[in-house]
């Protein structure tokens, strides 16, 4: 049942992105109204379906695929609610494809319902939603990054085609994508104290230098020298564009770096 609902979501968020992406081409606001019913109603179904999941399984997403498709699910409503706060649609041609691309594996992939001790652990549930939320809201500021990157291409090179048309002024996606960032920078930031906490709390010390640490701090850095640099360098534009994107690929690093691929799709765990 709850794979139903996922599946039918995905179907709802793959005719979003095809009808954003032609909003990019021809602005509409029967597209714009019509991509966000199509979002909202993919995110309800996919709602239900995680409840009932995490319900399960004590509130916790367990294997790559629910991973992925938790991932997903935090991306498209940070984006719903940056559209409707701001009523810039144009950005859904950005993220929601992104968002197919994540979930498909979350359909494809094996569930993984078998928790290892280490996971079920009170409160264990909050870090690993704000972790995802970190890496959901670095996302969308990445996929804001990129639009700010093709806007600055359109007017260094005095090219005033389509997207200069389409996409928002550059004003716009630097802010969006400080605030994006920001809230990024903070939900890494709590989800490095609570993990510190939670590895404490098993033998041995808790910082042992793996991949996922490493990526995990590196990007918590970045981040950190991203807010540092707006608020008390005045950076703006490119490069905390650049740094933006640069922050979220370590922390996909991270990410992709908490689940153990080799046994995916074999049913081993």
């Amino acid at each position: 049942m709850n794979h139903a609902l996922v599946s039918l979501a995905c179907h709802a968020y793959v005719v979003a992105a095809l009808v954003y992406l032609v909003y990019l081409v021809r602005q509409m606001d029967a597209l714009a109204t019509g991509g966000r019913v199509l979002v909202g109603t993919g995110l309800a179904l996919h709602a239900v379906a995680l409840v009932g999941l995490f319900g399960a399984q004590g509130g916790r997403p367990v294997g790559v695929a629910q991973g992925f498709s938790t991932f997903a699910f935090l991306l498209l409503t940070i984006f719903l609610v940056v559209d409707v706060c701001y009523r810039k649609p144009v950005i859904g041609a950005f993220i929601t494809p992104l968002a197919v691309a994540v979930l498909m594996p979350g359909l494809l992939l094996d569930p993984g319902h078998v928790m290892s001790p280490d996971v079920q652990r009170p409160l264990l549930p909050v870090h690993i939603t704000i972790a995802l939320l970190g890496v959901a809201a670095s996302a969308v500021a990445t996929g804001v990054a990129v639009m700010y990157l093709l806007m600055e291409r359109q007017v260094k090179g005095k090219r005033f085609g389509l997207l200069f048309s389409r996409l928002p002024s550059l004003e716009f996606l630097d802010t969006l994508n400080r605030r994006l960032a920001v809230l990024g920078f903070i939900a890494l930031s709590v989800t490095l104290v609570t993990g510190a906490f939670f590895s404490s709390a098993a033998p041995g010390f808790f910082w042992t230098w793996t991949s996922k640490q490493i990526a995990t701090l590196v990007a918590w850095a970045v981040f950190a020298a991203l807010v540092g640099a707006r608020s008390f360098g005045g950076w703006r534009g490119r490069r905390v564009a650049l740094l933006t994107m640069t922050g979220f690929c370590l922390l996909l690093v991270s990410f992709l770096s908490s689940y153990d691929f080799i046994h995916v799709g074999g049913g081993a765990h």
